[in-house]
C-alpha cells in the first residue's frame, strides 16, 4: 500500500519533466537551422549582457531574436527571449541606480515587452514564463503610472497566477511572482508574499544549477532573485539579512546592478 501511494505521489513531478522534455523537444524541432543558429546566438549575447549588465550588449541580444521570430515555426521562444530583454532593458533604465535614469525609455521598453510577450503567449499558451514576465512589466507600468493600474491591475494578477498554475516548480516564475508583489501597491502584494516567492525561487535555482543545462531554455535570474530577497530585508531594517543575500548575489554575478545599489544604500 505504501509503494502504491509512492507512485502517487511521484506521478505528478513525472508529468512535468515529461511536459518540459516535450516541449524543448518541440521547440527545437520546429525551429530551422537557421533560426536556432541565431536564437543560440541570441542567448549567448544575452548571458554576455545579463552577466556584465550591458545595455548595448542586451540590444544586440533583442536584434538576434527579432530576427528569430521571423520564423514562425519557432513556438514562440524567440518572442519570449525578446520579452525577456526588454525587462531588462526598463530595468537599466528605471531601476539601476538610486534615481530614474530615463523614465519615458523604460516605459516604452515596459510596453514593447509586453506586446511581444502576447504574441509568445499565442503561440505558446503553456509557457509559464512569458506570463510570469508580462505580469511583472505590468506592474513595472503601475509604479511608474499609477493611474495605470485601472487598466493593468487585474491583469498583473491573472498573469500572475497563470504562471504559477502552469509550473509550481520554475525558479523564474516564483522569482517574478516575488518581483510582481514587490512592485505592487501594499494592499495587492506586500513584503511578506514577495519575500515567500522569492525564498522559493532560491531553492529551485539552486535545483536547476546542478541539473543538467539546456542550451535554448532559460536559466537566467539567480543573482538578481537574491539581490531582490536583498532588497526586501532592506527595507524591513534587517541590514545583516540584507547585507548577506546582496553578497550572495553578487558571489553569483559580480556585476548584479541590485545587489551593488543594496550594498551602497547599506554603506549609507
Amino acid at each position: 500500500m505504501e509503494k502504491k501511494s509512492v507512485r502517487y505521489k511521484l506521478f505528478p513531478v513525472l508529468c512535468i519533466v515529461i511536459f518540459f522534455l516535450s516541449l524543448n523537444t518541440s521547440a527545437q524541432e520546429s525551429l530551422s537551422e537557421d533560426s536556432k543558429k541565431l536564437l543560440l546566438r541570441g542567448i549567448d549575447t544575452f548571458n554576455n549582457a545579463y552577466n556584465n549588465w550591458d545595455k548595448n550588449e542586451f540590444r544586440k541580444s533583442l536584434n538576434l531574436f527579432r530576427e528569430a521570430s521571423m520564423d514562425r515555426s519557432g513556438g514562440g521562444l524567440a518572442e519570449y527571449w525578446a520579452g525577456t530583454v526588454f525587462f531588462f532593458l526598463s530595468q537599466h533604465d528605471l531601476f539601476s541606480k538610486e534615481k530614474s535614469l530615463d523614465k519615458k525609455q523604460g516605459i516604452k521598453n515596459a510596453k514593447n515587452g509586453i506586446d511581444i510577450l502576447t504574441k509568445s503567449i499565442e503561440r505558446a499558451p503553456d509557457f509559464s514564463e512569458s506570463y510570469a514576465l508580462r505580469g511583472v512589466l505590468r506592474g513595472i507600468l503601475i509604479k511608474m503610472k499609477p493611474t495605470s493600474v485601472f487598466t493593468q491591475g487585474i491583469k498583473v494578477g491573472k498573469d500572475r497566477d497563470k504562471a504559477l498554475e502552469l509550473d509550481m516548480t520554475n525558479p523564474r516564475v516564483h522569482y517574478l511572482t516575488g518581483v510582481s508583489f514587490w512592485y505592487a501597491p501594499e494592499i495587492l502584494g506586500g513584503r511578506d508574499k514577495a519575500l515567500e516567492h522569492l525564498l522559493e525561487a532560491e531553492k529551485l535555482f539552486e535545483k536547476e544549477d546542478i541539473s543538467s543545462k539546456d542550451n535554448i531554455l532559460p536559466r537566467w535570474g539567480r543573482s538578481t532573485c537574491l539581490a531582490f530577497i536583498g532588497d526586501v530585508f532592506l527595507s524591513e531594517n534587517r541590514n545583516e539579512k540584507a547585507y548577506e543575500y546582496y553578497k550572495k548575489a553578487l558571489d553569483v554575478n559580480l556585476k548584479d546592478p541590485v545587489a551593488l545599489r543594496g550594498l551602497k544604500s547599506l554603506d549609507k
